[in-house]
């Protein structure tokens, strides 16, 4: 377990996927993930992600916040704040309490800014069916 304190308050990463690992599947996490490697599935996390620069995810992160400094391709939900850094490249559609992109940072698609944010899952869209 990997721990860093910034201004008082400890940030943990739980769990590394490294530059040599490649995954086809969704994954779901309880706590902090950061991604150097490449998924080809969905991204479903309680804690923060972190896309690192040789990083690569398609087609969907959900996260507490998510810190890009590699490359997403697919729709992206932060119940806070995504950070699109330097070197991040992020296509599709943002949603989540506000965004940040520094210079030098890609970003092709619609951001929504919402006070509210939940994550999307699989459950939730099969429940916006309804009978009557």
């Amino acid at each position: 377990m990997f721990r860093k304190k910034e201004t008082g308050n400890e940030k943990t990463i739980d769990t590394i996927i490294g530059p040599a690992t490649i995954i086809e599947g969704n994954i779901t996490h309880p706590k902090s993930l950061r991604i150097d490697g490449k998924i080809i599935g969905e991204v479903h996390c309680d804690g923060d992600v972190f896309i690192g620069k040789t990083g690569y995810v398609e087609p969907l992160v959900n996260a507490r916040n998510l810190n890009i400094a590699g490359e997403i391709n697919g729709d992206v939900t932060a119940i806070e704040k995504v950070h699109l850094m330097t070197t991040g490249r992020l296509s599709g559609t943002v949603t989540s309490k506000g965004i940040i992109i520094d210079e030098g940072g890609v970003f092709n698609g619609k951001s929504v800014i919402k006070n509210e944010v939940e994550p999307l899952n699989k459950s939730n869209n099969l429940n916006e069916e309804k009978s009557v």
